[in-house]
């Protein structure tokens, strides 16, 4: 029989209450980046690199938060590359406006769900 360990848990090891907000408004901004990211792509980047470096430390509800960023950022990559290879076809132009449309929708969304608290059903998944 292996030995339990009844010590209390070590208020260290829990993230506290300070780095559960600042991750929360790191979202925020995360959010904001993704919008401003519509008009020159590189804040999207920013956006994406900043989900990573903080999606494992942070509260569940935040860490949905920013996988969902950080997959927003991966097919909206993928779309802005397709539209891109397809511009000589006269079909590229089609698939950015989509895409820049997709990716206004996809942030306003995650923004509005992280304000009420609420995480995403599919944080995932390819649609809002």
């Amino acid at each position: 029989m292996a030995p339990t360990d009844t010590s209390p848990p070590n208020p260290d090891d829990a993230p506290s209450a300070r780095d559960q907000n600042s991750d929360r408004v790191l979202a925020v901004i995360n959010y904001a980046l993704l919008l401003v990211g519509i008009s020159n792509g590189v804040t999207v980047l920013i956006a994406a690199i900043l989900g990573y470096v903080r999606k494992d430390n942070a509260d569940p509800l935040v860490q949905n938060h920013f996988r969902y960023q950080i997959r927003t950022f991966w097919y909206w990559l993928a779309m802005v590359i397709v539209g891109a290879l397809t511009w000589i076809f006269l079909i590229g132009g089609l698939i950015l406006l989509l895409a820049t449309i997709w990716l206004a929708i996809r942030a306003a969304v995650g923004l509005i769900r992280l304000v009420d608290g609420r995480p995403h059903p599919d944080p995932t998944g390819f649609w809002i």
